[in-house]
This record gives structure tokens, C-alpha cells and sequence, in this order.
């Protein structure tokens, strides 16, 4: 704990520039993969876009939901997009194997300040089998899809005793894509801004104040036009509602979507697109770099980096995921998921005003296909990248169904080769209770991990500033505000995460987290068990929070449970804890305290200053082990 982390991305080898422009009748849907070849060709390693405004048609798609074709398996249907062919794609699968990373390599792509507008709800760019690529100087917008509107939420004047929804008539409810009304997907709180902002999302949009009409079969809202409550309605007639006023099965992750979670007058955002395409796809890529790119909005997650697989590199720098003049939203999900192997940096980006996280940051697990003692089998590995192999010497952690986790134990023999139909492992001792329904993730090499996160904005979003849950990183010099979910979240079991170690967190400024921060912190570590307990062993170790400055909180600043090896050090507290009614509680403690440890270990929390209206300082439960609270931090360091 405490080591610094550096990671090195390659850039494009060589030299040669290549540029061309679009030829009269060549759409930019032709033109683009044609100029890449192209370049490949010359054997030159500078491509250069001439400025412009390009605009793609995208894939032919079924549009007509009640058409029987559309429910074809030949069909590409917009809610189905990852059947769909994308806007562009660069590199490609060689003979349909994953195979060293080589259709593409070194090569630099400057747009020149140019725009690729899209238009249909799948991926923008997708990159597969590249290493050593460049992407600069552009901006990536879909301006015609109507990715979200403001509405107001009121009483049904055709289903009396139930809420309805009214879009404003700024929003036209004609979808300018697909035809027909637009779909409702999710509606959230909104704060309405001064001026000529437009707001963000409000400090209760989260799971408890919030619907969904994408799981489990939902109907639509049924759009009814002008009514008594207004031009634009969406009665929710057609919708589901609870069986009794305690029926926990009706929830929006079941089905049992509808408006009455808000009070009539609610001011609320509503999204036609939540986790439709990516605006940028990556797969099996090495050294992939974006600089300087500009996205404006997207129908789903912004950035999805290795996605179902991957390999290693990747860097976004000096780039901005925010909304575009006269939009409400950016992305309608993620802002940018992270799940490769190993070494990213994201560094002087501006994130905000997204649907869900900003940065989610996970690692790769593997199945278990057998288990005899000390002896596993897994499947094998057919990607090309080393670091994917578990070998001799690696250290493997494991975790139940739930994503529990279970223990710890060293590769001693490794039998099998490259893409073998399966790998027996041997271990230096056995995992009590292992299991083919667990899950291992190989810390030494498959780690997802070694990443900085350093001077980047995020904000007004209804998410995570940071969702980690992968080892070996360091997030500092942040400023993370407005978020509604807070600054940094580390999650482990219940189906939440696999937890992270090795993690600092340092120099950031936090501040305005939402409601939900009440009961877990504007920073936090929380380690749960199946049935949502907190867990008693150690599943978050050599966690570095320091010189971090956290303002104006619902509740406290600071919360771990389950953690090992910490370090809570020099942190400036101002105004925590400004909602005090309904605390939550850990063992002894309550969220009144600014700083909570709950069943953690070895480390200490020092020199931590607060200001304002703060209540309680730092609350160290009885489970709490050897671990020391200090008002100077600058003796006996435990690093």
C-alpha cells in the first residue's frame, strides 16, 4: 500500500501519412472502412480525416415492433442491437478465430476536428483484433435519436387512484427514428437548473426512486395524447401495479413497473434509451488510445472496453462524455466500462450528466468445471494474450454464486495448453466448500487491474463516480461532484462485486453526493454476504484513502466494512451528515459518524480534519481489530 502505479500504453510504430476525401456518392458508411483499408495498403501509419461532417445511415433494422419479422432471427431488431451490424467497424475477427490481435496494427487516425453523426441505437465504432491504434480530434453524436425529454409526473385522469406521466411539449413524443411514440424506459428525479441549464439528475435518483420499463416483460405506458392533465400523456393503464401495499415481489426489477414511486408534481427526466449499443466497442485489443474525442450523446453505454473479452492497454485522454447544447443527457447508461486484463489510464477527461456510473471498473472470472480436493478444471483459454492463462505461481481467488468470497490458494502444477478444452489446475491447499457453481478470479495475472484514474471531472450524473471492483489502481487528483450515487463505490458479494485490494484513493475533491450516500458514504467499501449481511472476513485489503477533501454529504463521508490493511489519512471533512433522520446502523456504529469502520482490521485513521456542521468525527466498531485512531498521521506509519 502506498506504491505509486505506473502504467505504459504504446502508440502507433512507424511513419506515412495517408488521407483521401469522401468521393461524390460514397456515404460515410463505405467511405470509412474503405479509407482505412486503404491506408493499411500504403503501408502508411498516419491516417488523416479531411474536417467534416459525416453521416452514417447505420444498419437496414426491423423498426416495426408488431411486425412478425421483426421478431425474426434473421431480423435486426433496435432492441436487440448486439444482433445488429454497427455504424463502422475497424479490424475484424481473421477466419472467425480470435487469434494474436493483427487484423489492425499501428495505426493513427486524426479526424481533424471532424463530427461522425449516427442514427440508429447500436454501436458507433466497434474495434476488434487491434493493437497500437489511435483515435483523435473527433466528436461522436447520434443528433436525431431521441435519447431522453423532461415530463412531469401527475394524477391519471384515465386510471384514477394511479400516477400518469406528461412529456413537455418541447419534447416531441413522435419518434424521429423509429416512428410511432417513443418507448419509456426509465424515468428518474430531475433538478430543473437556473439560467439557460437544463438541470440534472436529482439527489434521489437511484434504485429506490426510480422505474424501469426494460425488465422482466413490463408493458409500455400507454401513450394517450391530450387529456385533462395535459397534451402529451402517458397514462400508466396498461402498466403493473402491487398486489397489496407490502408485496415485495412488485418491484421495476420484476416487472412491476409503473409512476406511483413519485408524488404527483415530480419533476422527472425520462430515458427512450437506457442499455442500448455502445458508442465505442472494444474486443480483444492491445494499446488501443482515444485523445481529444468528444461524445456528445449515446443510446447506451459510452465506452465498453474488452466487453466479453480482451486483452490489455488502453488509454482516454483530454476527452469529454458530456451532453451536447440543448441535450439533457450524454450516454444513457455507463459513461465508460473497464474489463481487460490489465493497464489503462483515463487522465484529463470531463464525464458527466450520464444515465448510470461514470467509470466501472471490473474484473474477468472464469468458471470451475470440477473440483477433486486440492485439483480443479477450468476451460481453457483460447485468446491469444499470455497474461489470460493461469499458470505456475499465480495467486486465485474464489467466490460463490453470489460473489462471495470464499478464499485464496497458489497454482503449485498447471496441465493443458493454449485453447485446450480444459485446464487442471493443482493448488497449495484446497478451498473448503468449492464448487462448480463458484467463480475464480486469477489475481496474478487476469487482475483487471494496474489502472490510474487521475485528473478527470465527473459529475451530475445518476451513478458512481467510480465503481471499482479490480485490484492494483490509483484514483487521484479527481474532482467528482453532483453525483448521485457518490464518489466511490467498492462492492463485494450479494451478487455486488468481487470487491478490490490494493486500491488508493488520494487527492480527490468530493462533494454533493445524493441521498442514497446517506446510508453507505460518499466513499465507501461494503462487503456483504449472501443475504445482504456484512461479511466478517477481509475481502477489501491495502486500501489507501488519503488528502482527500469531501463536502457537503447526506450522511458520512467515510464508511468500510470487511476490510484489511487501511489507511484513512489527512482527510478534510466539511458538512457531513446534513440529513440525520432515519440512520442506518453497523454493529455499534451509526451513519451519524463522519467516518464509519465496521468489522475491519490492521490500519489506522489520523489527522482527520473536519469543518461546518459535521457530527460525530469517526466511529470504530468493537469488531474492529488493531486498528489505531491518531491525530497526527506522521508517526508510526503502517505502510
Amino acid at each position: 500500500m502506498g506504491r505509486m502505479v505506473e502504467v505504459l500504453v504504446k502508440g502507433p510504430q512507424g511513419s506515412g501519412t495517408y488521407s483521401r476525401a469522401i468521393q461524390p456518392g460514397e456515404s460515410p458508411d463505405e467511405y470509412f472502412p474503405a479509407v482505412v483499408s486503404e491506408a493499411l495498403q500504403a503501408k502508411a501509419h498516419h491516417l488523416v480525416i479531411p474536417r467534416g461532417t459525416y453521416t452514417f445511415h447505420g444498419p437496414q433494422l426491423c423498426t416495426d415492433l408488431n411486425s412478425p419479422s421483426c421478431n425474426s432471427t434473421k431480423s435486426c431488431n433496435v432492441n436487440q442491437y448486439w444482433n445488429c451490424q454497427p455504424h463502422w467497424r475497424i479490424g475484424q475477427y481473421p477466419q472467425g478465430q480470435v487469434k494474436e490481435p493483427d487484423s489492425i496494427s499501428d495505426l493513427d487516425i486524426d479526424f481533424n476536428d471532424s463530427e461522425l453523426d449516427f442514427s440508429a441505437p447500436v454501436i458507433g465504432i466497434w474495434i476488434l483484433e487491434a493493437q497500437r491504434l489511435r483515435l483523435r480530434n473527433l466528436t461522436v453524436d447520434w443528433p436525431s435519436l431521441p435519447i431522453a425529454s423532461l415530463g412531469r409526473i401527475v394524477a391519471d385522469p384515465d386510471n384514477p387512484g394511479h400516477n400518469a406521466l406528461v412529456i413537455d411539449e418541447k419534447y416531441p413524443v413522435e419518434d424521429r427514428y423509429r416512428g410511432g411514440t417513443v418507448q419509456i424506459q426509465a424515468v428518474d428525479i430531475w433538478e430543473n437548473g437556473q439560467g439557460d441549464s437544463p438541470g440534472s439528475f436529482g439527489p434521489l435518483s437511484n434504485n429506490d426512486f426510480e422505474t424501469y420499463f426494460i425488465f422482466d416483460n413490463a408493458p409500455q405506458p400507454t401513450y394517450v395524447g391530450k387529456t385533462s392533465a395535459g397534451d402529451q400523456t402517458f397514462s400508466c393503464i396498461s402498466c403493473h401495479f402491487e398486489n397489496t401495499a407490502s408485496d415485495p415481489t412488485c418491484s421495476f426489477f420484476a416487472g412491476c413497473a409503473n409512476f406511483d414511486i413519485f408524488t404527483p408534481g415530480t419533476r422527472v427526466v425520462v430515458r427512450h434509451y437506457t442499455y442500448n449499443g455502445f458508442a465505442f466497442l472494444v474486443n480483444w485489443s492491445n494499446d488501443v488510445n482515444f485523445e481529444n474525442v468528444k461524445l456528445r450523446t449515446g443510446p447506451g453505454v459510452g465506452m465498453s472496453i474488452a466487453n466479453n473479452g480482451g486483452n490489455r492497454g488502453f488509454r482516454l485522454a483530454n476527452s469529454e462524455i458530456v451532453r451536447g447544447p440543448g441535450r439533457l443527457i450524454s450516454t444513457a447508461s455507463d459513461a465508460i466500462d473497464l474489463g481487460m486484463q490489465a493497464d489503462f489510464i483515463l487522465q484529463g477527461n470531463d464525464i458527466g450528466y450520464q444515465g448510470d456510473d461514470s467509470i466501472a471498473i471490473h474484473s474477468t472470472t472464469s468458471t470451475i468445471t470440477k473440483v477433486e480436493g486440492a485439483s480443479i478444471k477450468v476451460p481453457g483459454v483460447c485468446d491469444p494474450d499470455p497474461m489470460d492463462e493461469p499458470i505456475v505461481g499465480d495467486e486465485l481467488a474464489f467466490f460463490d454464486a453470489n460473489l462471495v468470497y470464499k478464499g485464496t490458494a497458489r497454482v503449485v502444477e498447471a496441465q493443458g495448453k493454449f485453447c485446450a478444452p480444459c485446464l487442471k489446475l493443482t493448488l497449495d491447499h484446497a478451498i473448503a466448500g468449492l464448487n462448480t457453481s463458484d467463480t475464480l478470479l486469477d489475481l496474478t495475472q487476469q487482475a483487471s487491474a494496474r489502472f490510474i484514474f487521475r485528473d478527470n471531472v465527473i459529475h451530475e450524473c445518476r451513478c458512481h463516480g467510480a465503481l471499482v471492483n479490480a485490484p492494483y489502481g490509483s484514483i487521484d487528483h479527481n474532482l467528482m461532484y453532483g453525483n448521485s450515487a457518490g464518489a466511490l463505490g467498492l462492492n463485494s458479494g450479494n451478487g455486488q462485486g468481487l470487491g478490490a485490494t490494493n486500491l488508493s484513493f488520494t487527492g480527490n475533491i468530493v462533494g454533493y453526493s445524493g441521498q442514497s450516500t446517506q446510508t453507505s458514504g460518499a466513499i465507501y467499501a461494503i462487503g456483504q454476504n449472501a443475504d445482504g449481511s456484512i461479511a466478517t472476513s477481509s475481502v477489501f485489503e491495502n486500501i489507501e484513502i488519503e488528502n482527500n477533501i469531501v463536502v457537503n454529504t447526506p450522511g458520512p463521508a467515510i464508511l468500510l466494512t470487511s476490510s484489511r490493511q487501511v489507511e484513512l489519512g489527512d482527510n478534510w471533512i466539511f458538512s457531513s451528515n446534513q440529513q440525520q433522520t432515519s440512520p442506518a446502523f453497523y454493529g455499534d456504529l451509526s451513519t451519524l459518524d463522519s467516518i464509519l469502520v465496521y468489522e475491519s482490521n490492521d490500519g489506522r485513521v489520523c489527522g482527520t480534519r473536519t469543518l461546518g456542521p459535521t457530527t460525530g468525527i469517526i466511529g470504530i466498531d468493537s469488531t474492529d481489530h488493531d486498528l489505531k485512531v491518531e491525530p497526527d498521521c506522521s508517526r508510526n506509519s503502517t505502510r
